[in-house]
């Protein structure tokens, strides 16, 4: 496989879940330090096994080779860990990708996780959502020109509004559960909104944690209290699996 991936585990006792962590970067940054010190939470929080991929990105790599690497890791994770509980996280566009992967496994009739995390997820690169607007000038992080950039250099020619690059245009039917953490000043937040109550709507279970006033991907500031907060329910709802 090209590209490494690392897998961190806890240090003391034997992990019963493994976590499929898919890191943010709008398909075409790498992991950054910030992504790192959230690995190193979830890994106490949740006393998991949690591997991190570095998974090929854009303009080098398309949609086509990030699933490709994606599928071969998963296959070799559940071969290895067969055993055990495995759960996708995601923030930003690994949170879009953990989804349309997800949707994949399920059209194939292969092993779904036993849950999903999404943090300020990126599930529509079209970027059309009208909504979006009244929130651009609030997210100190994210701005529509960049992603629409990043968008069309990973999707590669394929519709925008494709379910493998824009899952919340997916069907959600058979799905595993799904929890979804966003912040009120992300111009992400009206698609995060738009995907809890799809998945709803097509009964699929899903928490929704909505933090007022905080911007795009606020969970990797693993200092703030509202992330501490977060992790913190993230570990209650994954306790009873």
């Amino acid at each position: 496989m090209a590209g490494c991936v690392w897998a961190v585990t806890p240090k003391i006792s034997e992990p019963r879940t493994v976590v499929l962590f898919l890191h943010g970067g709008a398909y075409v940054g790498n992991i950054t330090k910030m992504h790192w010190d959230l690995v190193g939470k979830l890994v106490d929080k949740l006393n998991a096994l949690v591997v991190v991929p570095d998974y090929p990105l854009a303009p080098e790599n398309t949609w086509r080779e990030t699933y490709e690497f994606v599928d071969k890791l998963y296959g070799m994770l559940l071969e290895k860990y067969s055993g055990k509980k495995f759960v996708f996280i995601g923030d930003s566009a690994g949170g879009g990708l953990a989804l349309g992967f997800a949707q994949k496994l399920r059209d194939e009739n292969r092993r779904l996780p036993e849950h999903i995390v999404l943090f300020s997820p990126w599930i529509d690169v079209s970027m059309e959502n009208p909504e979006i607007a009244n929130l651009e000038s609030k997210d100190v992080i994210l701005t529509v020109k960049g992603l629409k950039a990043a968008a069309q250099q990973y999707a590669s020619g394929l519709e925008l509004k494709d379910w493998h690059v824009s899952p919340i245009y997916g069907d959600f039917h058979g799905f595993c559960p799904v929890s979804i953490f966003t912040g009120t000043h992300d111009i992400l937040n009206p698609d995060a909104r738009k995907l809890r109550d799809k998945l709803r709507e097509q009964r699929v279970l899903c928490n929704y944690f909505e933090y007022d006033g905080l911007f795009h991907d606020w969970v990797i500031l693993t200092f703030l209290r509202e992330s501490k907060d977060a992790l913190e329910k993230l570990k209650n709802i994954l306790s009873g699996l």
